[in-house]
C-alpha cells in the first residue's frame, strides 16, 4: 500500500477522524480497550524481565488481531510550527516513513491550537511477524517514540504507548470479547484508563 492508497483507506474506514493516535480512542469509544503492559498497572519497565512482559504481551495481542506475514501500515505524525516539506530525522530509526499528509491544525481546531500549528502524518507499509518490531515497541514503551500499527486485513487500529496499548477494533462483539479475555491487562478503573 503506498500512501495515496493509505489515505484513501483511511478516509473510508475511518472518515469521522484524523490520523491522530490520541484522538481515536475518543471517536470510537463503543469499539476500544485499553490493555496495561504490567501488572498492576506499572508505567515503564524498570528490568529486563519487565521488558519481556511489555514484549510477550504486546506480541500476542498483535498477532491476535493481526495474521502473521499480513500487510500492516505503521503510522506515526509530528506536530510543527511551521509547514515542512522534508522527513524527520526522528524516523530514520524505524525504517523509511513517507510523508502522506499535513494537517493545518489551527483551522481543523480552531479554539485548540494557534495559527500555524500543523500535524505531519508519516507512513510506511511493513508486513507483520510476532517479535519483529520488537525495537520499535520497546522504543514505543520508553515514551521514545510514539506509532500506530494498522491492519486492514485485521480491521483493527493498535496504538501501543508507555504504559500499555489502546485497540480499536471493527466490532463492540470484537471490543466486548477481547475484555473478558484479557481482563487481567485492563485498567481497574471505571472510564478504562
Amino acid at each position: 500500500m503506498n500512501c495515496e492508497e493509505f489515505t484513501k483507506y483511511w478516509r473510508t474506514t475511518y472518515a469521522e477522524a484524523n490520523p491522530i493516535w490520541h484522538e481515536l480512542k475518543g471517536i470510537y469509544s463503543n469499539r476500544w480497550i485499553r490493555v496495561h503492559n504490567l501488572p498492576e498497572s506499572k508505567r515503564y519497565a524498570e528490568t529486563e524481565d519487565e521488558y519481556q512482559i511489555i514484549l510477550n504481551r504486546q506480541n500476542k495481542l498483535i498477532s491476535e488481531l493481526v495474521e502473521e506475514n499480513s500487510e500492516i501500515m505503521i503510522v506515526t505524525g509530528q506536530y510543527e510550527k511551521e509547514l515542512t516539506t522534508g522527513i524527520s530525522n526522528e524516523l530514520s530509526g524505524f525504517g523509511e516513513f513517507k510523508k502522506c499528509r499535513t494537517l493545518e491544525l489551527h483551522k481543523i481546531y480552531p479554539e485548540q491550537y494557534d495559527v500555524d500549528f500543523f500535524y505531519d502524518i508519516y507512513f510506511r507499509s511493513d508486513i507483520w511477524k510476532r517479535n519483529s518490531k520488537n525495537d520499535l515497541l520497546k522504543s514505543i514503551a520508553d515514551d521514545e517514540f510514539q506509532a500506530m500499527f494498522i491492519s486492514p486485513k485485521g480491521g483493527c487500529i493498535l496504538i501501543p504507548y508507555y504504559g500499555g496499548m489502546d485497540i480499536i477494533v471493527d466490532s463492540k462483539e470484537k471490543r466486548d470479547g477481547l475484555k473478558i479475555k484479557y481482563s487481567d491487562w485492563l485498567s481497574k478503573r471505571e472510564d478504562g484508563l
